[in-house]
């Protein structure tokens, strides 16, 4: 078939190219040079509040160092929610891999702040780059490109904390290109191509599962709709099909164990990283606003541009563009119409729509792009500088704005951090706006722990707890209070403005104040003797499996063991004592006592828990998860395939004679210059 998007000569005879044709250095170098030149230095003037290599706020949590993220990633279990065996998100392994980059100056955190707050310029460029096969001048790519790198939803995003979409916007116009040239370009070099194009669905798919979702979309429908080369036979039918199965599958294997999560938790594709939010309203729509701060509705002048560039000067090089915007389309209509709970609890929501509008504006730009000439008159270039400038001023206007900040988020005291890391208890944060309450060991809540899918009921349970202390009344609050303990929750936070001394009237024998944390909200201690891993007396152990929450704390212990894998060596005692975890019920937990398998216990109606002999034993329980060790096998096999394959083979160059006409193959595929 004839590529769309790549002008080629010499498929029928010879090919003569000249040396020395071409745009001089200058006037290759000018319009991407420009392009960086103007976007960073709208990018500064935008986010100039905002500078700083710890960046935190709306649907940010901040983002832990590359060791926590490697742990988290590799862990089969996580200290979240009151544990849970959800796999990690393969954002986890791409932010800690990359991060090692930005070492000096703060690991994944720095590269973090990098992709949000040099957005526009990195989107520009990838986008420049991607549209290099098209036959258009540099100048009007540039603006295309420009125009991109401030639609609508990416300064949302940014403002937002949404870096799921903002990693998409970067991401997006590669990805497109290299499905084009999959389907387009079935010669010599096809493995490497398809290769290549597998890892950026891959990188897509690991902040977006959605993103990925229209990729292969688009990509399925191109091969269905695109014809085959017409002299390229059977062989070239077969290595369009090899490319479409090696882009679908391998990316798949690449973000193994995530896949198999997504599946499972249908908020994920819709919600992505980000979570939730509010409805767009249709205007807002139509402006390319996906709604909420950082954008203004300006995208409605690359939907007018859209349109009159099709009606003025329709090309068949217009049907591509068409398709991703069309996409694009049906992916807004599933995030804005399908209302899912989100995977942590909560009333069900519509998704962010960011990644479907940057979908429907890049294929929108394509459009637009694709009718222009190869050199670029003056009128056309008024054009485009009137467009730059329309979504530059709603970028300005609209971007300052939002919850993301520098300085890492909230924090506790030094004292306070100190201890929930030497001991390993949790800390319950209570939620404020559109925030859920969380509950996370060792530490304060970080990048990645609001997109693991809890055990059931414990966002049921959180919510309730949440309720029950910021509606304080003696029953619920105290239960709340002992149900968190008996967790193994250390700290509460309390919510901006909200007061400790409420709570501590109620349940003086159960709660202290603290120091408050960084941004001055309000710290409670839990004063009943808990842990990770505790042994209860047999009268508190009949309650707890009858109960939800303690009354009474008498005869608890402490035991100085980590999560998830507890060996502990029991003294002789009386019959009926519980060794009780801070650990959700779910499967993939196995007990032993002296290498007997012994059933697990619900302790409170939600916690792992053993029944411990009279006699002195030792007790094992540990979590298993050998599926997830061969899934990251899969991933590792994945990965290798993926090295090697993208690696293209060596092809011998013809030779000649300086300053002589260079004859290539015939079946040779050569750039025109431009």
């Amino acid at each position: 078939m004839s590529d769309p998007l790549l002008p080629k000569i010499g498929r029928n005879g010879p090919l003569v190219q000249k040396s020395g044709d071409g745009p001089s250095l200058a006037a290759r170098v000018a319009p991407p040079l420009s392009l960086l030149v103007v976007l960073t230095a709208l990018g500064l003037l935008v986010n100039g509040h905002r500078l700083g290599l710890d960046l935190a706020g709306g649907r940010l949590l901040p983002v832990g160092g590359a060791g926590e993220l490697w742990s988290a990633y590799l862990s089969g279990w996580h200290p979240v929610g009151g544990g849970t065996a959800s796999s990690a998100p393969t954002a986890f392994a791409v932010l800690g891999a990359l991060g090692a980059i930005f070492t000096p100056l703060g690991g994944p955190p720095a590269l973090v702040a990098v992709l949000l707050l040099g957005d526009a310029p990195l989107a520009g460029l990838t986008a420049y780059a991607a549209t290099r096969a098209l036959p258009v001048a540099r100048w009007a790519r540039a603006g295309a490109a420009a125009s991109y790198a401030l639609l609508p939803p990416a300064t949302a995003a940014v403002a937002q904390g949404r870096l799921d979409v903002v990693a998409v916007h970067i991401l997006l116009p590669p990805v497109i290109a290299g499905i084009a040239a999959v389907l387009a370009r079935g010669g010599r070099g096809w493995l490497h191509r398809s290769s290549w194009c597998a890892l950026g669905v891959a990188l897509l798919g690991a902040f977006s599962p959605l993103a990925h979702g229209l990729a292969l979309l688009g990509l399925v429908t191109g091969f269905v709709v695109l014809p085959t080369e017409p002299d390229g036979g059977r062989r070239a039918l077969l290595r369009r099909v090899a490319s479409v199965v090696i882009v679908v599958l391998l990316p798949l294997a690449l973000l193994l164990p995530w896949p198999t999560v997504v599946v499972n938790e249908p908020a994920l594709l819709l919600h992505g990283l980000g979570g939730p939010a509010a409805p767009a309203t249709p205007a807002e729509l139509l402006g390319l606003d996906p709604g909420g701060p950082g954008a203004l509705p300006v995208g409605l002048v690359v939907v007018v541009a859209a349109v009159v560039a099709v009606v003025l000067r329709p090309r068949s090089l217009a049907g591509p563009g068409l398709g991703v915007a069309v996409a694009g389309v049906c992916g807004l209509a599933v995030v804005q119409l399908v209302l899912v709970k989100p995977v942590q609890g909560g009333a069900p929501a519509p998704g962010f729509a960011g990644v479907p509008l940057l979908v429907i504006g890049a294929g929108l730009l394509w459009l637009v792009l694709s009718g222009g000439p190869p050199r670029l008159p003056r009128p056309l270039g008024i054009a485009w500088a009137v467009l730059v400038v329309v979504v530059g001023v709603g970028a300005f206007l609209g971007g300052r704005g939002g919850p993301l900040q520098a300085g890492g988020g909230d924090r506790l005291a030094v004292a306070q951090a100190d201890e929930l890391a030497r001991t390993g208890r949790s800390v319950l944060v209570l939620g404020e706006g559109d925030q859920l309450p969380s509950q996370s060991g060792g530490r304060l809540p970080l990048f990645g722990d609001d997109q693991l899918a809890l055990a059931p009921g414990a966002p049921d349970r959180l919510a309730s707890w949440q309720i029950a202390l910021e509606q304080p009344s003696t029953g619920s609050t105290r239960a709340a209070l002992s149900g968190a303990a008996a967790s193994g929750a250390l700290f509460v936070v309390l919510p901006h403005g909200a007061e400790a001394s409420p709570i501590v009237a109620l349940a003086p024998d159960l709660v202290a104040t603290e120091s408050p944390t960084r941004d001055g909200r309000q710290v409670l201690r839990l004063l009943p003797p808990a842990g990770q891993v505790v042994l209860v007396p047999p009268g508190v152990a009949k309650q707890s499996v009858t109960g939800t929450s303690p009354t009474s704390t008498l005869g608890v212990t402490p035991v100085e063991a980590g999560l998830p894998s507890v060996r502990v060596r029991v003294s002789e005692g009386v019959p009926g004592r519980l060794l009780v975890l801070g650990a959700e019920v779910e499967p993939g937990w196995r007990a032993t006592v002296d290498g007997q398998v012994t059933p697990i216990v619900p302790a409170w109606g939600h916690q792992v828990a053993v029944a411990v002999p009279p006699t002195v034993s030792t007790v094992i329980v540990e979590h298993s998860s050998t599926l997830r060790d061969v899934l990251l096998l899969v991933e590792i096999a994945a990965v290798l395939f993926a090295a090697l394959t993208a690696v293209p083979g060596r092809r011998r160059a013809p030779a000649s004679a300086a300053g002589q006409p260079v004859v290539s193959d015939p079946d040779a595929e050569v750039n025109l210059p431009r």
